[in-house]
């Protein structure tokens, strides 16, 4: 059995076993989160992105909200990214804002097969952008730290599997209140166009209504490319040639 299906093994019984579990919680649900993205890079370091991203609930079968996303991203080193986003969230009955910035990091093996990541931000929403309504209307402040292990088959496949946890941030006092555990399958099947097939099992506590959630995502991303200068032809003395 070669490494691929012993993923896959490993994976189905996992989910398996959180699927049982998820039975027993009081509000069962599963949803989708289905998005399309592009990325731009005008330079090395620095990458521009936008995407949109359906939510549907209720065991697949109601739309939740739309989500329209805007992000930037700089190297701050090889190993180290800092990155800023914006995401307007609209659904049935409300609109809402979400700002994230956060700070990523991540180590390779030996033989640059097996990477691990951390990844480490802040998100708050609003459901307004109004100084005057945040005065009065504290923003809710999440604290997200999200650590992942990424195995590469290949230049295109790759799987990978994950835990993120997450801090409620408030004056009175903060508190853990969810944890993701997740797994994904990426592929680039074209040049510059990847695709990516995952699931998060979302388990909560210290709250008063607890999602206890299945979560299955597919997502599309197109990359653009900055297109390079022709570089200008020198005869052997140096003079240019046109």
């Amino acid at each position: 059995m070669n490494r691929f299906l012993k993923y896959h093994l490993f994976i189905c019984i996992i989910i398996g076993g959180l699927l049982i579990n998820n039975v027993s919680a009081e509000h069962p649900d599963t949803r989708l989160r289905s998005q399309v993205g592009i990325t731009y890079k005008p330079l090395k370091v620095l990458d521009i992105s936008a995407s949109y991203r359906l939510d549907i609930n209720e065991n697949v079968t109601t739309f939740q909200r739309s989500n329209f996303e805007l992000g930037l991203g700089y190297s701050v080193l090889k190993w180290l990214e800092i990155d800023a986003s914006y995401r307007f969230m609209t659904g049935y009955n409300k609109d809402s804002h979400r700002f994230k910035a956060g700070v990523s990091a991540k180590k390779s093996t030996v033989n640059k097969k097996l990477q691990f990541q951390w990844k480490s931000l802040f998100n708050f929403n609003s459901n307004y952008i109004d100084r005057d309504y945040w005065r009065m209307e504290d923003p809710s402040w999440v604290w997200r730290n999200k650590f992942r292990t990424k195995y590469n088959f290949s230049k295109k496949l790759s799987v990978s599997a994950s835990i993120e946890v997450f801090l409620k941030l408030k004056e009175s006092q903060s508190y853990f209140y969810r944890n993701r555990f997740g797994t994904s399958l990426d592929y680039e099947f074209k040049k510059r166009h990847s695709f990516s097939i995952g699931y998060y099992y979302q388990l909560e506590y210290n709250r008063k209504n607890p999602e206890n959630i299945n979560t299955f995502e597919l997502e599309y991303n197109f990359e653009l490319k900055k297109k390079k200068k022709p570089k200008l032809k020198t005869s052997p003395e140096g003079a240019l040639l046109f």
